[in-house]
């Protein structure tokens, strides 16, 4: 393997934001994530795992560490029991899965990112999530060692896991337990979704998804719902989108150098330009923030993961 040095990090992440990395390691297989962690250790230097490059936002400055970019990439679909790299793309695991008639993937349909990115953060979408199917999780530990996770093992909650909520977790692999379902229906909710997602989301720009997780409806106090009985149709499952409280605020379009809260789906911050820096994507997230919090008195909680 490889380690390469002062590699710029915007070509790797759906941003298109973010300065240079001290050292670049690209893993294709056990041994090369295991290997790029002796090394961190022997500069005494902190690492990050970058994954498909979404859902993450790289300092202008850039990471001063080892990024360990995972690049296994082999699957298998043998009966029910589909196994995975963390390093494979979800839109091919989708694809594999409704094609051959199994069912359990198909609402990730248009989803970015890779697999262990989305066991990381438990990624959920139209009343399915990525803990819904998993069966076990291999992992190498904070320890060093790698060990086999039991679902039970991976305390899956709302966007979040044990891989996320502990740092120093690496997933490798996983296995999935499917079952069988109609295949013509399951490619056509799969083309649905995907087309759904492009004419939603603001993929012409660069983004890195949602910047804010949703609130749970709970803590949204009865004089908000009150004032806003269209907020009806912004819950689900007990959870209210963020992107109503950021449209109701009045902050479509607003902008920070580059970066602009998007027209299409409020919820992103898009690099309208191409030439936003991190700062600005950072500043306008506190200004939207701050926004929320002063009109609808509700704290919103970043999605997105900073780095550097």
């Amino acid at each position: 393997m490889i380690i390469k040095e002062n590699v710029n990090l915007a070509s790797h992440t759906t941003y298109k934001i973010g300065g240079p990395a001290r050292y670049f390691a690209e893993c294709r297989s056990e041994d090369n994530v295991l290997e790029a962690l002796a090394f961190a250790k022997e500069k005494n230097i902190p690492y990050f795992i970058l994954g498909g490059g979404s859902n993450v936002l790289v300092s202008d400055k850039g990471y001063g560490g080892v990024i360990v970019a995972i690049r296994n990439d082999n699957y298998e679909l043998k009966n029910n029991i589909l196994s995975a790299e963390a390093g494979v793309m979800m839109r091919a695991l989708v694809e594999e899965t409704a094609s051959e008639g199994m069912e359990g993937l198909e609402w990730a349909g248009g989803l970015p990112g890779q697999l262990g990115g989305a066991i990381r953060g438990n990624a959920g979408a139209f009343g399915g999530e990525i803990k819904d199917v998993i069966k076990s999780v291999k992992a190498v530990t904070p320890a060093g060692e790698i060990k086999e996770f039991k679902n039970s093992e991976c305390n899956f909650e709302y966007r979040t896991s044990i891989f996320k909520e502990e740092p120093g977790h690496i997933i490798l692999s996983a296995e999935m337990e499917l079952k069988e379902g109609d295949r013509a229906k399951l490619l056509e909710r799969v083309a649905e979704l995907v087309e759904w997602r492009r004419s939603k989301h603001p993929m012409e720009y660069g983004n890195s998804g949602s910047i804010f997780k949703r609130k749970d409806l709970k803590e949204v106090e009865e004089h908000i719902i009150k004032k806003y009985p269209h907020i009806e149709h912004a819950i689900r499952d007990g959870q209210v989108a963020t992107a109503f409280f950021i449209d109701e605020a009045g902050l479509k379009l607003k902008r920070v150098g580059g970066a602009e809260v998007s027209e299409k789906h409020p919820n992103f911050i898009i690099n309208k330009s191409g030439t936003a820096r991190a700062e600005d994507v950072t500043i306008l997230a506190g200004l939207v923030k701050s926004s929320v919090l002063h009109q609808f008195g509700i704290v919103i909680e970043e999605e997105i993961q900073y780095l550097g």
